[in-house]
Parts: structure tokens; sequence; C-alpha cells
């Protein structure tokens, strides 16, 4: 069971306070038996029985919206983001003024995708939140959100600010690294002086040992940034993939798969793991499995040129070349340039008889080819 980490802790802690408090108001033992050992599980970082205890108080007493809180947060807290945002929009109904929650809900939006509906609540918490770790949450979300709605300004402002209030964070160094491509070996550097053996420091030495080909490293590196920090988000994408590309054991690919789908549990709305997942299964011919994958990939991120090639490839072994089609030239719109994407086509033109077709994609695959990179 993996205890509660000091960040969702020390962001829970005014809202358990406040409950605590509120616990001379309920009249019933019960409930606040439940509240009690809603706020001791929670505490303790056993977040499925913190749910059902604070769920079980609400049947009984549904007003107590620092209590329904409390159970937010440990939605939150347990990566179930869906239920938390559901739990926090319900808070706000029954009071607006509750600042725990007009702060967890846009984390909760920004943690599923869901920025647009996210960004205002992030930026009134960035700019304005007097707990230090919190508003380092908020920042951080409000820059990937930032990105994902293409404001390249706007985020780079929020990186700029986040450096600035929190120089030595490696969670803020890694993501400055990560958007600053020429700046992030500098950004490393410091990452590993004043972090070397945080998780995100094991993350980055894997990355520089992916970089270097040295990938029996990168694995070890990676599984040493789980094994300080299970919850961090992109270090098992990170592992799976230099498993998927270079393990010679037979049945690496099941490794990867479980570390993928634990990815998953910690961060929903990763394209590239539904992606990584959605190659597995093609390769291993379950290929409505893979169809599924590379199209929640491509709904997370609709410019993903690999994914629709991914699901063109499993339509294609399904049988379904016109299906395959469409959706290739529909990538061919947005990716003109992708050599990749005019070859898969002009195969499929043949398959289905159109050699003129065929013809017009190979040309263009061979141009592109030719051209300087």
């Amino acid at each position: 069971m993996a205890t509660m980490s000091l960040r969702v802790w020390a962001a829970c802690s005014a809202v358990l306070f406040c409950v605590s408090v509120a616990l001379a108001q309920v009249p019933a033992p019960k409930v606040q038996s439940e509240i009690q050992r809603g706020l001791e599980a929670l505490r303790r970082g056993d977040y499925t029985t913190a749910e059902e205890l604070f769920s079980g108080a609400l049947k009984t007493s549904p007003t107590l919206a620092e209590v329904r809180a409390n159970l937010g947060l440990a939605y939150y807290a347990d990566h179930k983001y869906a239920e938390a945002s559901q739990a926090f929009r319900t808070v706000l109904q029954q009071d607006p003024s509750l600042k725990s929650a007009r702060t967890f809900l846009p984390l909760s939006l920004a943690a599923q995708g869901q920025c647009e509906e996210a960004l205002p609540g992030l930026r009134r918490g960035f700019a304005s939140n007097p707990d230090a770790k919190l508003r380092r949450d908020l920042g951080l979300s409000l820059e990937r959100c930032l990105l994902q709605t293409r404001q390249q300004a706007d985020a780079d402002e929020v990186i700029e600010r986040l450096l600035a209030l929190y120089p030595d964070d490696g969670d803020v160094l890694y993501e400055a690294g990560q958007m600053y491509g020429k700046l992030s070996s500098e950004l490393y550097l410091r990452l590993l002086k004043v972090a070397p053996h945080s998780a995100r420091g094991f993350q980055v030495m894997g990355q520089v040992a992916a970089t270097e080909g040295n990938w029996q490293k990168a694995v070890d590196a990676y599984r040493q940034a789980i094994q300080t920090d299970p919850n961090l988000p992109g270090v098992r994408l990170d592992l799976a993939i230099q498993l998927l590309v270079h393990s010679t054991d037979p049945g690496a690919w099941k490794e990867a798969l479980s570390d993928l789908n634990a990815e998953l549990q910690i961060n929903p709305m990763s394209p590239e793991a539904h992606y990584e997942i959605g190659e597995i299964y093609r390769k291993h011919d379950q290929l409505d499995a893979a169809a599924a994958a590379f199209e929640r990939a491509i709904r997370l991120r609709p410019d993903f040129v690999e994914a629709r090639m991914g699901l063109a490839k499993a339509l294609r072994q399904q049988g379904k070349s016109q299906e395959a089609v469409s959706v290739l030239e529909t990538t061919r719109k947005t990716a003109p340039d992708d050599a990749g994407v005019h070859y898969l086509l002009a195969q499929l033109y043949r398959e289905l008889g159109r050699p003129a077709d065929a013809e017009r994609e190979e040309e263009a695959f061979q141009k592109l080819q030719k051209s300087p990179q």
C-alpha cells in the first residue's frame, strides 16, 4: 500500500483540519466515527478505505461539504480524477467559497486533459494560492495545459516563474528541461546536482543512458526512479520503450505492457502510453485491442501521426484496407511531409486496385526521401 506523498499530504492538510473542526457540528456519532476513520485512512495513504468511509458518512449526511471535499481529495490522491472532479463540482454547488474544491477541481480536470475548462482555475490558483507546495503543483499543471492548448508564450512565462520560485525543485527543473531543448542540458545538470538521488534525478540518468545507447543502464535507472517514487509520471513509459526496443527477452513485451498500464493509472491522459500499448497488441495480433488503444491515443492527441499510422496498420491486418485508407488520407492532410504516410498509402492503394493513386504516393515518398532533412 502506497503512503501518501509529502506533496499530497501538504496540499490536503488544510482541508483535513477544516473537517476536524467541523466534526463538533455533526450530531450522529456514527458519522463522526466514519469521518475520523476516513481522515486517518487518508493520512496513511489508504485511499480506498478513506473513499468508503467518507462515502458512508455522506449517505447519512449528504450536505457536509467539507467531508465531500475530503472524498474528492482521496479520489485525487488515488488517481481517480473523474470521480474527484464530480466530488468537487458537488462541493462547489453546496459551498462555492470552499477553497479546497476551487483549487483541486482544476487540478483534477487538468489531470484528465480537460485543459480548456481547467485553465481559468489553474491561472487563478497559481497567481494567488498562499501554500508554496500547492502553488507549485498548480503552476506545473498550468504549464502543461498551456502547452497542450498551444499557448507557448504563456507556458514560457509560467515555467520562468516556476524556476524563479523553485530553482532547486526536481520536477520544475525536469519540466523546464523538457520544454527548453537548447537549455535542457544545463537544467538537467542542475537537477542532478541538487537532487541526484531523487526520482527525477534517476529518470534523467536513465534518459542520458538511453541517449548514449546504454539501454540496460537506462532500465536500471528507471527502475530506481520507480522505487524512489512509484507515482512519478512518465518513467514507466520510458522504461517500457527501452524494453520494447532493446530487450532480447521474448517475454519483455509482457513486462512493458504491465508498465504501460501502470503508467496509465498515474497518467491516464498519456497518448504515448496508449500508442505503445496499441503497438504491443498489434504486433501480437490482438487487433481489436490494438485499434481501441490507437483510437484513444488519437482522441487525446489528434495530430499524433504515429498513432494514426498504427491504427491504419491494425485495420489493414484485419482486412479493412478501405478504412485504413480513410485514416491515412486524413493524416496526409495534416502531415503532408511524412514519408511513412505516403509509403503506407501507396501499398494500400495497390491492394485496392488503384494503381494511379499508388504511383502518386510512391512519387511523393521518393521525393521526400531525397529531400535534405
